[in-house]
């Protein structure tokens, strides 16, 4: 859009406002921070698993290909969602430990469908085993170091929303 005929957004403004305020409130209270990190997984898991089990139907439906490790991590994922949202104090306190499992069992899945990935290309194949891969490294970080792995989780949060405040700011003008 031409600079000089753009007008000023005050939703993004608003918006940007509002992301600073998310990120200053996660920096200055971040056990809040982290019991609104587990609700959010909590919805996201319980979306992820019903999508992984629609997937595997359909990789079996369409590619008559084995799917178990796919089914196994969205019934896990599934499990995950409804202990986070109904328990949260037992969702802050296995948070790091149930990351870290899960990116396991993720990064298992995703390379046990390998060649359902070569189906779409060498480049896509690669990529989603270098994912795959780096997902088991990260849960096998995770499992040794729970507090960095909560401080980060943190940071990285308050970081995004300060991020995106001033990039909507940025944007409304």
């Amino acid at each position: 859009m031409n600079r000089s005929t753009r007008k000023f957004d005050l939703f993004s403004l608003i918006i940007g406002l509002f992301s600073l305020y998310v990120g200053y409130l996660i920096v200055k209270h971040p056990l809040t921070g982290l019991l609104s990190i587990v609700v959010v997984i909590g919805i996201f898991s319980i979306i992820r698993g019903i999508y992984q089990l629609y997937f595997a139907y359909q990789v079996r439906r369409w590619f008559n290909r084995r799917t178990g490790w796919l089914i196994f991590s969205g019934i896990i994922d599934l499990l995950l969602g409804i202990l986070f949202l109904f328990n949260l104090p037992i969702g802050l306190t296995t948070l790091i430990y149930i990351l870290a499992f899960w990116f396991i069992i993720d990064g298992i899945a995703e390379c046990s469908l390998a060649s359902v990935y070569r189906l779409f290309g060498k480049s896509y194949y690669w990529l989603i085993i270098i994912l795959a891969v780096l997902a088991i490294i990260a849960g096998v970080v995770l499992l040794f170091r729970p507090m960095l792995g909560a401080l980060v989780i943190v940071i990285m949060a308050a970081v995004y929303f300060f991020m995106s405040g001033i990039l909507e700011i940025v944007e409304a003008f």
